[in-house]
C-alpha cells in the first residue's frame, strides 16, 4: 500500500483546514503549503498528516507534535488561544509559546 500524506493548515484557535491533494511525499505537501497564497494568514500553522491523522511532519518548533494526532493537537490549540499570555501574538510567537509550554508533555512519543 502507498503512503499518503495530506497537509492541515492550522489556526490559532485550533480551526484547520485538510487542503484537497493527498501527497505520495512529505515534500510534496510542504512544496503545497509554500504555495498556498492567502489561506497562510488565516491558518499560518500546517502540519503533514498520514491517512490516519497523525503528524508525521511539522515546522521544525513545532516537531514535537509529530506523531500525535491532528484532533489532540486541534484541541490543545484551541485551549491556549484562549489564555491572555497568547493574546496579540504573530504566528511565529505563538508557536514558540506553544513550544515552551507543550514540548516537556510530548517528548516521550
Amino acid at each position: 500500500m502507498k503512503k499518503q500524506y495530506q497537509l492541515i493548515c492550522m489556526g490559532f484557535d485550533g480551526e484547520y483546514e485538510t487542503e484537497a491533494p493527498v501527497f505520495a511525499e512529505v515534500k510534496q505537501a510542504w512544496d503545497y503549503a509554500n504555495d498556498i497564497g492567502s489561506k497562510w494568514f488565516f491558518y499560518p500553522f500546517c502540519f503533514v498528516t498520514n491517512a490516519r491523522k497523525t503528524i508525521v511532519d511539522s515546522p521544525d518548533v513545532l516537531c514535537f507534535f509529530n506523531g500525535v494526532r491532528i484532533k489532540t493537537v486541534a484541541k490543545i490549540f484551541k485551549a491556549e488561544s484562549l489564555k491572555p499570555e497568547m493574546q496579540g501574538l504573530d504566528a511565529y510567537g505563538y508557536a514558540l509559546e506553544m513550544a515552551s509550554v507543550n514540548r516537556n508533555n510530548f517528548e516521550q512519543i
